[in-house]
């Protein structure tokens, strides 16, 4: 058996075990099916801009990403010329990555998005979003698309992070033009990371109306009419009120086994997927 092989069979029994006692879970993987020869694991995770790597690392271990074939992470920090928080992640753990920076804080900091992968990484860009005024603190969003080749073949992944203070119809013309790079080709695609999904409605961009948006279902919705559906029923994944910020959607794939962990190291949780392809009619 290969050492592939080995490492997706020990993670899917660790999404099933996760499952069992995670409040959180979403949809429990079918338990006798198992793993096909092509399936690959994803975790997305929101760093909240923390620079001690050793503690990330034991973090995403903790969480079952340790062995994830590919990582997602928003709020990635790098100083000055130093590699980016991400790279080294991605050295501890053995796997190729790419840093896009996204906003500086101060003279010597930026913060971005970041894709690590256990697979080739074919091509990477970033793709810019819609930007939004929002009266302070406005920031340039963009998506980082990173082309993956796994063994279900080629993968278009999309590394997200979007604003805050706006509503679900702002929220769904910031993803609008993800979409409409992904129509430009066929096959699989994921898009995944820190869509700030929360349920306030915003006047001004800046006064918020708890409980009179529903800014998930809009998204949710949005992304279905395109092909791409999420690959979670339901969860919290941030610790503030118990929302919903983090997705992961899918195109021609299928999640098998999904778990949402609170983990130390972020205020956000992390979501971990066991994928295959799609199966045909």
């Amino acid at each position: 058996m290969s050492a592939r092989r080995i490492r997706t069979l020990v993670l899917s029994s660790c999404l099933a075990f996760s499952l069992s006692w995670s409040p959180d879970a979403g949809l429990a993987p079918d338990l006798l099916a198992a793993p096909a020869a092509d399936s690959l694991t994803v975790m997305s995770l929101n760093l909240a801009m923390q620079d001690d790597v050793d503690r990330l690392v034991a973090g995403i271990r903790l969480a079952g990403g340790g062995e994830a074939d590919v990582l997602v992470l928003q709020e990635v920090v790098r100083t000055g010329d130093q590699p980016s928080v991400a790279d080294r992640i991605a050295a501890q753990l053995g796997l190729e990555a790419v840093f896009q920076p996204s906003f500086k804080i101060g003279d010597d900091r930026s913060v971005g998005l970041a894709t690590l992968s256990r697979f080739p990484i074919v091509d990477s860009r970033p793709l810019p979003l819609k930007k939004f005024s929002l009266g302070y603190r406005s920031r340039e969003r963009t998506a980082l698309r990173v082309t993956l080749d796994t063994p279900a073949g080629p993968l278009r992944t999309y590394n997200v992070h979007l604003d805050t203070r706006i509503n679900g119809g702002d929220r769904v013309d910031q993803v609008a033009d993800i979409i409409e790079d992904i129509d430009t080709g066929p096959g699989s695609a994921l898009v995944a990371g820190d869509f700030n999904t929360n349920e306030n409605l915003w006047l001004l961009h800046t006064i918020p109306l708890p409980f009179l948006g529903r800014q998930g279902s809009s998204l949710e919705h949005y992304m279905a009419r395109h092909g791409l559906r999420s690959a979670f029923d339901g969860g919290a994944t941030h610790d503030t009120l118990r929302m919903r910020l983090d997705w992961m959607f899918l195109k021609d794939m299928r999640a098998t086994a999904r778990a949402i962990h609170p983990t130390k190291v972020s205020d956000h949780h992390a979501l971990l997927v066991s994928l295959t392809a799609a199966q045909r009619p």
